[in-house]
């Protein structure tokens, strides 16, 4: 049961419904107006959360500060400025996009265009930008666990002069936003909104 509990942790920090997407969420629904409390009161989010989140939004340009007057004391009051859909923007602290997700993201929509094969460091060279470079090692992580998920066939085994070649299944194409995975654990896929594989639990060790 533990370790089924912090499979759980893991799913709810990395995607799908956490705490930052259900804030979000909350934020588009009220786009018009809105204060911390409400959002507390929408989604059960600590107020810790909800204000280290909004204050990211706000340095990255997707909200914006009023003064708006509830109950007769005055309450800090936020708009949205810039809805960029139902997946939650992840921010660092300072409003900066986190640069690992734009990476993931780069890679899902490399692996679509690619339209044959591709080994991960193709995959790698292709999808990264000089200010976003990504490493082979990551790349290789990323599609293996694609492979589990069944988004992504190995059509040929590591050799002496290359890697594992891969090629992507376009019939399981789901939607522009990546899928979340968590190393030998699980892939999550936000389309979806389900998780679509996961690590088999061993429960002799439970």
């Amino acid at each position: 049961m533990a370790q089924t509990a912090r499979l759980a942790s893991r799913m709810e920090s990395a995607g799908g419904r956490g705490a930052f997407q259900r804030i979000w969420e909350a934020i588009r629904h009220r786009h018009d107006g809105f204060t911390a409390a409400l959002i507390h009161s929408d989604t059960l989010a600590t107020m810790g959360a909800i204000q280290h989140y909004v204050n990211a939004l706000v340095l990255g340009g997707y909200v914006e500060r009023s003064n708006d007057r509830s109950g007769g004391a005055v309450q800090q009051g936020f708009r949205l400025i810039r809805d960029c859909g139902i997946e939650y923007p992840r921010l660092t602290a300072k409003g900066e996009p986190i640069q690992r997700d734009l990476g993931t993201e780069a890679m899902w929509r490399t692996m679509r265009l690619l339209g044959g094969e591709f080994t991960a460091r193709d995959l790698a060279e292709m999808a990264s930008t000089p200010d976003r470079p990504i490493s082979a090692p990551t790349a290789t992580i990323y599609v293996g666990q694609l492979v589990n998920a069944g988004y992504v066939v190995q059509v040929a085994k590591r050799s002496r002069r290359s890697g594992a070649r891969y090629r992507f299944v376009v019939a399981r194409y789901s939607g522009p936003r990546p899928p979340v995975v968590g190393r030998n654990a699980y892939v999550y896929d936000p389309n979806l909104d389900k998780v679509v594989w996961q690590e088999e639990i061993n429960h002799d060790d439970l």
